[in-house]
């Protein structure tokens, strides 16, 4: 009785050892068919967040949230049993691309100092080094939204390093001796400050700029009160004097004020205009100003020129040609029906056979000849689609007409080119 007790013992142990194998095995199989389920979609999953698996070029947006749970997976799998070991090594490689995108990203963010500065980390070594970095992102769209934040930031830098070259020379000469700069070096300084697109340095310049205008602005206003009543008188004479009648030219001091460039930028920006070089024309002040554009700013390049008379409408308009001893078949195109109006002819008679005796080019037709008016032997022809004028220095203003020093005018005529965009404010 007791043998076949333990007998019936032994055979229990073995039938609950042999049910525990099948159901481990039946588990281990069940187990590796669905590993390879999931690990097929795992690889089907990596070539979809490739634009070109090749190139090593990720898809704009891809899954994040998908790679961590696959990633979570393959460290659960310690035995290797879903996984293969490609896949793993292609969820490495996604991990490592993913992780330099990120790089890149924080990296040029550091870069800001809020949405219009920089910030003082930034230096000429990180910024080529982190552009060297964006190269090996290989997805375009990625690679050049970072390309354009960093270079954002790279203009700004280099802009203000020109402006702290450029003021640390003028405000050394500024502070050595008050009178040391003219009229271009202060409007070039407070331009150039303005330029500045760092919080430290602009803090730094600030006071220093605004001691550099209140001195000039105060030291325009202490001007001999001699010299302005002579000038007035000049003036009165030459706004009395006829057409035909010679006079002395005015010799009218140029005025400054440096807030014509923050003036013109304000309203070039709202009439839309975007050209390299703007002569530009301020009404309330009755000066000219050439600026210059520089990134996304105007900036005066010569002294402002005082303008003595001026019956040019408010509008847009093209300098179309420099007025030297013109030849005496030289003329201007004046029937607004053609499409050469405004247009200026060396030898007119080309295009009109018929001869007139008129000086007023507002009423000459359909050519006016040059050799009709001697004040317009030396001038600026300007035109656009309604009207033409010109800008001169002999006689009065006539319509469509601007006058200035002879002095100022042979400036002008050296500092502009036909093509040169004129604005009337």
């Amino acid at each position: 009785m007791a043998c076949m007790k333990i007998n019936r013992e032994k055979f229990r142990l073995i039938k609950r050892t042999s049910q525990i194998i099948l159901v481990l095995g039946a588990l281990a199989f069940l187990l590796l068919l669905a590993g390879g389920g999931v690990d097929v979609a795992a690889k089907d999953f990596v070539r979809h967040q490739y634009q070109n698996q090749q190139h090593q070029a990720l898809i704009t947006q891809v899954d994040t949230k998908k790679v961590q749970m696959f990633t979570k997976l393959m460290k659960l799998d310690a035995g290797h049993l879903v996984f293969s070991k490609q896949t793993r090594r292609d969820f490495q490689k996604i991990t490592l691309l993913l992780n330099a995108r990120r790089q890149n990203e924080e990296q040029v963010k550091s870069y800001f100092d809020g949405p219009h500065y920089y910030a003082n980390r930034v230096s000429k070594k990180r910024l080529d080094g982190t552009d060297n970095n964006l190269l090996k992102e290989k997805n375009q769209t990625v690679y050049q939204r970072q390309k354009n934040r960093l270079d954002t930031i790279r203009v700004w830098f280099d802009q203000t390093q020109d402006a702290n070259k450029f003021l640390k020379t003028a405000m050394g000469k500024f502070q050595t001796n008050h009178d040391q700069l003219d009229l271009t070096q202060v409007s070039q300084a407070n331009a150039y400050y303005k330029l500045i697109k760092n919080r430290h340095w602009q803090h730094y310049w600030q006071p220093q700029i605004k001691e550099l205008l209140t001195y000039f602005k105060n030291a325009q206003s202490n001007r001999d009160k001699n010299q302005l009543a002579q000038e007035q008188e000049q003036l009165a004479a030459l706004k009395n004097a006829p057409l035909t009648q010679s006079y002395q030219p005015a010799h009218v001091t140029i005025i400054d004020n440096v807030q014509v460039a923050d003036d013109a930028n304000r309203t070039l920006s709202a009439a839309g205009i975007t050209a390299s070089q703007v002569l530009y024309f301020s009404q309330s002040d009755q000066t000219l100003s050439l600026l210059r554009r520089v990134g996304s700013h105007y900036r005066t390049t010569s002294s402002l020129i005082q303008v003595i008379a001026s019956r040019v409408p408010r509008g847009i308009y093209r300098l179309q040609e420099l007025i030297i001893n013109p030849p005496d078949t030289a003329g201007v195109v004046t029937d607004p029906s053609q499409a050469t109006f405004g247009r200026y002819y060396p030898d007119a008679t080309s295009v009109d056979s018929t001869t007139n005796s008129v000086s007023d080019y507002n009423r000459a037709q359909p050519t006016f000849w040059l050799k009709n008016n001697p004040a317009l032997q030396t001038s600026i022809l300007f035109s656009n689609d309604q009207r033409l004028g010109f800008i001169y220095s002999s006689g009065s203003a006539l319509n469509n007409g601007m006058v200035l020093d002879n002095s100022d005018l042979i400036t002008l005529t050296n500092l502009v080119n036909s093509g040169t965009t004129l604005f009337i404010n």
